[in-house]
């Protein structure tokens, strides 16, 4: 009994083996597709493991600065900041020192200026003072080379009212209002020379130095 048909002696071994072995080609395909899907995954690994980009720092843009408006001040703020707020009137009966302090403001005079070296000079100074009024001396030195007439003008508060001068020597007295008191020489003052004038003041309230001193319309002395 034969099992099957006789191969030919001289056949090439390839094809015999291929023919009785079929299943070598389907191991072949599976292996390249094996192959195939492997080389995929590393690729597509390859693309996940690429590192992201940083994110950009960001940007500030600069900011222009808001000025808040401010309220333009009222009628009365401004009256309140140029005098200073209004203080009340003392409900009380007011005293003497109250009336002197309440007294009119002298009026303003012309500027003075100091006397020159050598020219004419003159001092005030209060010597006693009562609850009527006050007294004082005044003394007008010539310290020029040669004679010269004198006026000297004193400026009070309005609290001082009357003015007298002792003096007789040749001193004239008047009174302009206001606190202002003038003296004058009769006649001129000789060179290196002086004349002293005693006075009395009447007045109400406190207060015995004058605001303004002058003679020749220089500045005095007031001690």
């Amino acid at each position: 009994m034969r099992a099957g048909p006789a191969q030919p002696p001289d056949a090439p071994a390839a094809p015999r083996a291929l023919t009785s072995v079929p299943w070598i080609v389907v191991l072949l395909g599976v292996g390249l597709a094996v192959s195939l899907l492997v080389v995929a995954l590393l690729a597509l690994r390859g693309e996940e493991r690429q590192p992201v980009p940083a994110p950009a720092p960001p940007m500030y843009l600069p900011t222009l600065g808001v000025e808040t408006p401010t309220a333009a001040p009222t009628a009365e703020a401004a009256t309140v900041a140029a005098t200073g707020p209004a203080t009340p009137s003392p409900s009380a009966s007011p005293s003497p020192t109250a009336g002197a302090s309440r007294s009119a403001t002298p009026r303003p005079r012309a500027s003075t200026r100091e006397a020159a070296p050598g020219a004419l000079t003159a001092r005030y100074e209060a010597t006693a003072s009562d609850r009527s009024g006050f007294e004082a001396r005044l003394t007008v030195v010539n310290g020029s080379g040669g004679g010269q007439r004198w006026e000297v003008e004193l400026l009070f508060a309005g609290n001082v009212k009357t003015i007298e001068a002792s003096s007789t020597s040749g001193v004239s007295v008047s009174t302009e209002g206001g606190g202002v008191f003038v003296l004058r020489g009769t006649g001129a003052l000789p060179a290196g020379q002086s004349a002293t004038v005693r006075l009395r003041f009447g007045r109400t309230g406190t207060g015995d130095r004058p605001g303004q001193c002058t003679v020749n319309g220089a500045d005095c002395v007031i001690g």
